[in-house]
């Protein structure tokens, strides 16, 4: 088996953002060696799949989830969890179906001729072992002992991932890329894409409520340290200092308290009390949240920034012009189904 860790998986993506994560699918644009090995390493007889009268096993399903699944659990994701095996599910059933595209595009490369002399396919793999730093004859055959592999079976699995991206780069040699103007005219309309909003950088001093069951207590004697380091900061104390000294939001204390945040990144009462604030000032009274007593003070206000088109343009531009060729490569893909024999044994029936 190929070590993941190597090469992208090319049909998932994972974003990850403040514990919760989603998945979505890219559209075929480049297929990598992983999954290209993942179709041909089928190793068992039961048959998940058809196309045109070409099997696909178990084992090469297997093969394709356990990639993705290794890729996807360096990213954060835990599988272990209820979300994780729901997406798993998920993930098998586009495992497949990626399966099945792979196969109608070998099959359409074979149909068309599309072989790749053997002086490319010495090439890609001279260009693979040097982005992988396996130069060295003997880290090379290291490589390919740990994942299983001869040097034939490389030269088969590099002829392929070459007939299919052979295939893609003809379907796509009409796509012409986005315009000037059509980026100009995305820019406008999606201007909130490349705006950053305003942002707010503070101190803070926290004292949260001490241990005990008497919950009244704790917070009567909480907020009265955080008034009693208020008065300090009133008779000229160094905020930083008394920050690194009292506070106690480990994330942010060796930082003399210093942070930066965007509307909604703070619970409302923390971002309300900087809003009623003016550069250089400190609220005048403790300000409560579910955290304790904080003692806050505004260093200065960041101001809502656009980036200007000329930044953005040459990104758009990219933008735009792989939304156009994954367009493209899926209607093509969607044509080549509609005439294949396509049996998908995973699909549960409709009822």
């Amino acid at each position: 088996m190929v070590d993941v860790s190597l090469f992208p998986v090319y049909n998932v993506v994972i974003v990850v953002r403040r514990g919760d994560w989603r998945m979505k699918r890219v559209a075929v644009l480049v297929v990598v060696l992983v999954t290209v090995l993942a179709l041909l390493a089928g190793c068992g007889p039961a048959v998940v799949a058809t196309v045109n009268g070409t099997q696909i096993t178990r084992g090469q399903l297997d093969e394709q989830v356990d990639a993705a699944k290794k890729m996807l659990e360096q990213r954060g994701v835990d599988f272990s969890s209820k979300e994780g095996e729901q997406m798993l599910g998920m993930l098998r059933q586009q495992a497949l179906e990626d399966l099945i595209n792979q196969e109608l595009l070998l099959q359409e490369a074979a149909r068309q001729g599309l072989k790749p002399t053997p002086q490319k396919v010495a090439e890609e793999i001279k260009s693979l072992r040097s982005q992988y730093g396996l130069d060295d004859e003997g880290k090379f055959k290291q490589f390919l002992a740990a994942n299983g592999l001869s040097e034939p079976r490389l030269n088969d699995l590099m002829e392929k991932n070459l007939a299919i991206r052979a295939l893609q780069e003809k379907v796509l040699a009409g796509v012409k890329p986005a315009t000037g103007e059509q980026a100009r005219q995305y820019y406008d309309q999606h201007k909130d894409q490349y705006t950053e909003p305003v942002r707010w950088q503070v101190r803070h001093i926290l004292i949260t409520l001490p241990p005990g069951e008497d919950v009244q207590k704790s917070q009567v004697e909480a907020k009265a340290e955080a008034l009693s380091i208020l008065n300090r900061l009133k008779e000229g104390a160094d905020f930083a200092a008394l920050a690194r000294e009292k506070s106690k939001d480990t994330g942010t204390k060796d930082k003399g308290g210093l942070f930066t945040f965007a509307p909604g990144e703070v619970v409302p009462e923390f971002e309300q009390a900087v809003k009623n604030l003016k550069p250089g000032e400190i609220t005048p009274e403790p300000v409560k949240t579910t955290y304790g007593y904080h003692i806050i003070k505004l260093e200065k206000i960041i101001p809502e920034n656009v980036q200007p088109f000329e930044q953005v343009e040459k990104e758009i531009i990219n933008k735009l012009t792989e939304q156009a060729q994954q367009k493209k490569m899926q209607e093509y893909l969607d044509g080549l189904r509609q005439q294949a024999k396509i049996d998908n044994k995973l699909v549960t029936p409709t009822k």
